[in-house]
């Protein structure tokens, strides 16, 4: 019975999104990106049909379009744009399915839990909504409760998606350069994890502990008893949004100074946590009555590797120092394969880039508009950003955003200077190339493995004189001395990473006698690795 139900629904549904997609002219839609290639088409216009389009489709269309609004590397800007207006609002589900659902979730009658509580919600989003409470202790609280069969309806919405998906994918591809399948299926794993509230609940406690460390940074206490996947359960912040700019100045507050808090708290965020706010707009954050900055909603969150810092680093560096192979070599972390690029359109494109800011100083130096340059560059060419470096990116430009908003003077790139500085100089840091060296790995071991057979081959292949070298020059003798340096120091190389080798497998096993708990192997190791590099550099200057 249930199922049939399911399917009654599902064929509904499907009904109502097929005349919701003649309404709006899906093959008109689909037309105009191939007439865009031999007409002038009023892009803006399709734009907003397509805004529409989705609104009308309902709220698991509409956070997909959110998810999209995301892609300012795929997508044009003026439907970035447009998809940026999309407004997660709908219509509140009745209290006594807030009732039903709190009972159940919680084993417990409404009235035992709470002294008060809301009818009314404060907000209503596409999988739950908000109401304000108070426990029996006398706490405030926030408590959002997911929308009754909303798993039911995702799932639907979801097939019908990937129909729709299939069937507008090769012109999406052909027009836009992207598939959008990998998308949809992306949303696909980030709804169903926004479903799950007990991971959301998580991720406050760990933002928590990370922000402790500031004392202008709030974040809201969970209460897990009253928390399940479907309920959660946080602590009522009292304040004010901040995209009431006009009622913060009027209570006093320095917007200036709360930019730059909030700036600090972002690149601290980046460079010594590794896990960010994904979502850090204005709605999703409340300037309270005390000053302090308290983060809400961390359904989004994002995480970074030292490779993507390091990244960024070295794209800011490139302007700075106008360096086009330091932001191609970043680029290249950033986005998929773009085997089929011209390098050398693509090296001008991004020379034409760095002399609109070369010249100006950091403090003017405007990171979000930057970033959009070089998406627009990237789009020109194909070249696709992955989807974990887009979220990273897109919180960049939200952050830079809200501090410009804040304070017209503001400048992002200025506030990360000591944060970048810091990281680099840990990221290169003798001490830790020395542990990456030292650190016991199975590609030591497997090195070690081939190590006589490649040495075999490279001696079988001399001595059969297969490898010759015709070399005409003047200097011939000064030629012969530097064949001399250069086997001198690749038979050193070669003993050191022999030890480096050696010392790596023994500490992994964990072999032979110790002094004072350190291996006999690695100090004699480091001696000898000491005492060859110093051979190297005198060999070097002599030469």
């Amino acid at each position: 019975m249930i199922r049939r139900k399911t399917a009654i629904r599902g064929l509904k549904r499907l009904n109502q999104i097929g005349f919701i997609l003649a309404k709006y002219g899906l093959s008109e839609l689909l037309e105009w990106t191939h007439l865009k290639k031999t007409k002038k088409i009023d892009e803006q216009t399709v734009a907003q049909r397509f805004r529409k389009l989705l609104e009308d489709l309902g709220p698991t269309f509409v956070k997909f379009g959110q998810l999209m609004s995301t892609q300012e590397g795929i997508l044009p800007l003026s439907f970035i744009e447009e998809l940026k207006k999309l407004q997660d609002d709908v219509e509140p589900f009745g209290f006594e399915e807030v009732k039903s659902i709190i009972e159940s979730q919680l084993g417990k009658s409404i009235d035992d839990i709470f002294d008060e509580f809301d009818e009314k919600p404060e907000a209503s989003a596409s999988l739950g909504q908000v109401h304000k409470a108070r426990l029996k202790n006398g706490e405030y609280v926030a408590v959002k409760i997911q929308r009754p069969n909303i798993e039911e309806i995702i799932s639907s919405d979801m097939f019908l998606l990937r129909q729709l998906g299939l069937l507008i994918s090769k012109r999406i591809k052909q027009f836009f350069h992207f598939d959008i399948m990998p998308l949809i299926d992306e949303f696909d794993k980030t709804i169903h994890r926004e479903m799950d509230y007990e991971v959301e609940a998580h991720y406050i406690e760990v933002f928590k502990k990370n922000f402790s460390r500031f004392d202008y940074v709030y974040v809201p206490k969970v209460y897990w008893e009253y928390t399940t996947q479907k309920i959660i359960t946080m602590e009522y912040i009292f304040g004010y949004k901040a995209t009431n700019k006009k009622l913060l100045e009027e209570k006093g507050f320095d917007l200036k100074d709360l930019a730059v808090k909030g700036a600090k708290v972002f690149w601290y965020q980046i460079f010594d946590v590794g896990l960010f706010h994904a979502d850090p707009h204005p709605g999703n954050i409340i300037i309270m009555e005390d000053g302090r900055i308290c983060y809400i909603d961390y359904g989004m969150v994002g995480k970074i590797n030292d490779d993507d810092r390091m990244s960024l680093i070295e794209m800011i560096s490139g302007f700075i120092e106008k360096d086009a192979d330091r932001i191609i070599y970043s680029i290249d972390n950033f986005t998929s394969s773009r085997q089929n690029t011209n390098q050398e359109e693509l090296k001008n494109d991004i020379d034409e880039l760095i002399e609109m800011y070369h010249s100006l100083p950091l403090k003017r130096m405007n990171l979000s508009r930057m970033l959009r340059e070089i998406f627009s560059i990237l789009r020109k060419h194909d070249i696709l950003i992955k989807r974990s470096s887009s979220r990273l990116l897109r919180a960049i430009i939200i952050a830079d955003g809200v501090g410009r908003d804040f304070n017209p003077d503001f400048n992002f790139t200025e506030i990360a200077a000591p944060y970048f500085k810091r990281f680099a100089k840990k990221f290169y840091s003798p001490i830790r190339i020395l542990s990456i060296l030292l650190k016991p790995s199975p590609d030591y071991i497997l090195a070690a493995k081939k190590l006589p057979s490649t040495t075999k081959h490279l001696i079988d292949t001399l001595q059969k004189g297969s490898l010759r070298v015709e070399v005409g020059v003047d200097e011939f003798p000064r030629m012969i001395d530097t064949f001399r340096y250069v086997a001198r120091q690749i038979g050193i190389s070669l003993i050191i990473s022999s030890i480096i080798i050696g010392v790596s497998i023994l500490l992994a096993f964990r072999t032979g006698p110790s002094i004072h708990s350190i291996p006999l192997s690695l100090v004699i190791g480091i001696i000898i690795i000491v005492v060859l590099s110093i051979g190297i550099i005198k060999a070097e200057k002599k030469l």
